[in-house]
């Protein structure tokens, strides 16, 4: 095969890695942004589960009940926002990634047109080939008669 064809599976195996990689790092973002989620379902749940804050009989459970609860919405919004981040750089790389298909969609087929023209060329050099030998014999076939 011809140094071209060579130069471009190279190629194109460089950008299979690199769209593999692309791939878990998105797979790793999605896995974050769940784990946000969950968290945010069992602060809601972890809220709603410490009941009213002024059903307590004493002052001091109130109080204490109200700072939890302010508390877990705190963090309920700090997870919110870490989630809505999470999304915009998981969109950025799904972004990336789908850059990197193209791109390694684009070497596929440069490669396959190379490849095409190249076995084209190989095909007329060994089509020569028979129609010089074959007029060759044909040229000894006739200087017999």
């Amino acid at each position: 095969m011809n140094q071209p064809i060579v130069q471009l599976n190279l190629l194109l195996q460089l950008r299979e890695r690199d769209r593999q990689q692309l791939e878990t790092e998105l797979a790793g973002k999605r896995r974050l942004q769940e784990r946000y989620r969950r968290n945010i379902e069992r602060l809601e749940q972890l809220s709603a589960a410490s009941g009213a804050s002024a059903a307590s009989g004493h002052p001091a459970l109130a109080l204490n009940c109200a700072g939890y609860k302010g508390h877990l919405a705190g963090l309920r919004q700090s997870q919110r926002q870490d989630l809505q981040l999470a999304e915009a750089d998981a969109a950025v790389s799904q972004r990336h990634l789908l850059a990197a298909r193209q791109r390694q969609e684009q070497v596929a087929l440069l490669r396959d047109q190379t490849l095409s023209a190249w076995r084209r060329e190989q095909a007329r050099a060994e089509q020569k080939r028979t129609d010089e030998a074959a007029g060759q014999a044909w040229l000894r076939s006739a200087s017999e008669w």
